[in-house]
């Protein structure tokens, strides 16, 4: 499951927490990116996001924190991420798990239909979230949507699930949002996440850090 994580919250939680079970996974990898290509910069660096989603997830042995985008300079491509699991742990079967906000953009991923041939997608839909893709996406989406795990669990990779995740209305930019104006964020984010950010003093300024 990949994502800024900038910062993580109880929103990236939930959907985790539930994709493990709904998706009968046995385990599941939280992969922040450490160089996006398809948005400016992050508000926090790399090592903090890190610190913050290990905090999160540490009670949890089934959720893990892959940082390998993080401590890698190159750009982080969805597609030689999978590719890296795929030799790593040969035999497995992926599922990557993606908002749909995000995969209505993901004709403009690198290598996207490669991604296709390296993993199931899953994506968590937002209950009254309109779906709007590009044709070639569409026709992708059409031929290779399945109505549920059992379906998915046919194929060892490139088939799509749609599912209604459980999850709060929760983002990233509302609990750094709520933070810069000194909002109550204490329902959005674990406290030791919390704690976190205050003591590093992350959030509470408009700066972004580049690559």
């Amino acid at each position: 499951m990949g994502g800024m994580f900038d910062p993580v919250h109880n929103g990236h939680l939930e959907i985790a927490r539930t994709a493990l079970s709904s998706l009968e996974l046995s385990d599941l990898f939280l992969l922040p990116c450490g160089n996006p290509v398809h948005r400016e910069g992050k508000f926090a660096n790399n090592e903090h996001r890190i610190a913050m989603l290990e905090l999160a997830t540490g009670e949890d042995a089934c959720l893990q924190v892959d940082p390998r985008e993080c401590l890698s300079e190159a750009p982080s491509y969805t597609y030689n991420t999978l590719e890296q699991y795929t030799n790593d742990m040969p035999g497995k079967r992926l599922f990557y798990i993606l908002g749909q906000d995000a995969f209505n953009d993901f004709h403009t991923w690198y290598k996207w239909e490669g991604i296709l041939e390296l993993a199931h997608i899953v994506i968590a839909a937002r209950p009254g979230y309109q779906q709007s893709l590009d044709p070639k996406l569409q026709g992708e989406y059409e031929s290779r949507l399945v109505s549920d795990i059992n379906g998915m669990k046919k194929y060892t990779r490139g088939k799509i699930l749609e599912v209604q995740l459980a999850m709060n209305d929760i983002s990233s930019s509302d609990v750094r949002e709520k933070l810069l104006s000194g909002g109550s964020v204490n329902p959005l984010l674990p406290e030791n996440v919390m704690l976190y950010i205050k003591a590093n003093n992350l959030y509470f300024r408009e700066e972004k850090f580049g690559r």
